[in-house]
């Protein structure tokens, strides 16, 4: 069986938990995840001041290759919105493949419109900006709705990232990774 791909973006300012535990999570369950720095450098510094070394930066990416794209959301989500690459992918990547996003990075698919119609969840200080892309939002710790799965926050990395596994590998994969971190 081919190794399925994911494309997480990390931008200065990005929330850790929500970027590593589903980078961590998916790599436990042997999906090919390469973290895209959308600096023009490699090197990303989150919003605790941890610098981190991305896999690619992403002018060196070609996305054709990968199943799903995932935003992680903090401070630097701004940063995603100044990204015309950014966004050109992730409109590309809600129509004919996946997207997660956790977090405030919900409102970057809400602005594109992606959201309208659709459940979504987000920080709840941006449910306005959900609610203004006419999305319907619930109160979950992640929502499915299609090909586009949103999460609250910090503290729904987990369930974030064991829903990006059971969108792509099925439930049994994503309930033996929750088994062996004893999170069930």
């Amino acid at each position: 069986m081919e190794r399925k791909k994911v494309a997480l973006f990390l931008t200065n300012g990005f929330e850790e938990l929500e970027a590593l535990a589903p980078v961590d999570l998916m790599r436990r369950a042997n999906i090919e995840v390469d973290t895209i720095s959308i600096n023009q450098e490699k090197e990303v510094v989150s919003s605790r001041k941890i610098t981190v070394l991305a896999d690619k930066t992403i002018k060196d990416v070609n996305f054709d290759e990968y199943e799903m794209v995932v935003l992680p959301g903090g401070p630097g989500t701004k940063n995603y919105f100044e990204s015309k690459e950014v966004l050109e992918i992730v409109k590309k990547f809600a129509e004919n493949k996946k997207v997660g996003a956790i977090c405030a990075a919900p409102t970057v698919l809400a602005s594109l419109g992606i959201l309208e119609d659709r459940k979504a969840i987000c920080f709840p200080a941006c449910e306005p900006d959900l609610e203004q892309g006419k999305a319907i939002l619930t109160k979950e710790a992640v929502v499915k709705d299609g090909n586009i799965i949103t999460s609250r926050g910090a503290g729904t990395a987990i369930d974030f990232g064991l829903a990006l596994i059971k969108e792509l590998l099925g439930e049994e994969i994503s309930e033996k990774i929750g088994k062996e971190i004893v999170y069930y």
